[in-house]
C-alpha cells in the first residue's frame, strides 16, 4: 500500500513540473519536386495521419472533425493542420491524411532560414526564386504531370513582416 502511495505521489509531482520547452527551431523542408517533405520531425508524405503528427508534436491542443475534414491545432507550436481524404472514409481524424498546415511561430523556419516575424525584405535574399503573387510570397511550388506549378510553401506578409507560412502537403490524394 505504501509503494502505491509513493508512486501516486511521484506521478502527481511530475504532473506539476512545467512542460518541456519547444525545440529551438523546427525546419520545413521541400523535396526536389517542391513537395513539403519535412515539417520539423514529421515526414508528412510518409506519415500522413493525425496519429503521426501526435507522435511528432505531442497531443494537439484541439481536434475538430466536421464535413469531411479534421482540424488539429498545437497552440504552443502555433501550428494548425488539416487532415482529409478524397476517398470513401468517414473517420477523418483517424484515417484522414495531412493536406495543409499553417505555422505562425518563429520556432518554424524554412530550409533557407526564413522565419515567421522576419522582415519580408529578407524573402528574396533567402529564397531567390520566390515570387510575390496574389498578396503573398510563393517560396516553393510543385508541378504534377506537367500542370501549372502549384504553391506548396507561401509566406503571408503584413506590415513588412512574415506573419505566417502556409504549407500544402497534399497527402489526401487527387
Amino acid at each position: 500500500m505504501i509503494g502505491a502511495r509513493a508512486v501516486a505521489a511521484g506521478l502527481a509531482a511530475l504532473a506539476m513540473l512545467p512542460a518541456a520547452a519547444p525545440a529551438r527551431s523546427l525546419t520545413i523542408r521541400v523535396d526536389s519536386r517542391g513537395f513539403v517533405s519535412r515539417l520539423g520531425p514529421l515526414h508528412p508524405l510518409r506519415h500522413p495521419f493525425l496519429r503521426d503528427a501526435r507522435a511528432a508534436f505531442g497531443m494537439p491542443t484541439s481536434v475538430r472533425s466536421s464535413r469531411g475534414e479534421c482540424r488539429a491545432r498545437w497552440a504552443q507550436l502555433k501550428l494548425k493542420a488539416l487532415f482529409t481524404s478524397f476517398g470513401g472514409i468517414s473517420d477523418f481524424c483517424g484515417e484522414g491524411r495531412f493536406q495543409t498546415a499553417v505555422v505562425r511561430s518563429p520556432t518554424w523556419r524554412t530550409w533557407k532560414g526564413l522565419r515567421v516575424g522576419m522582415r519580408s525584405s529578407r524573402i528574396p535574399e533567402l529564397h531567390p526564386k520566390a515570387r510575390f503573387t496574389r498578396g503573398k510570397w510563393v517560396i516553393a511550388t510543385q508541378s504534377v504531370f506537367g500542370s501549372t506549378p502549384s504553391p506548396t510553401v507561401t509566406a503571408h506578409v503584413r506590415g513588412g513582416r512574415v506573419r505566417a507560412l502556409s504549407l500544402f502537403i497534399g497527402a489526401a490524394g487527387d
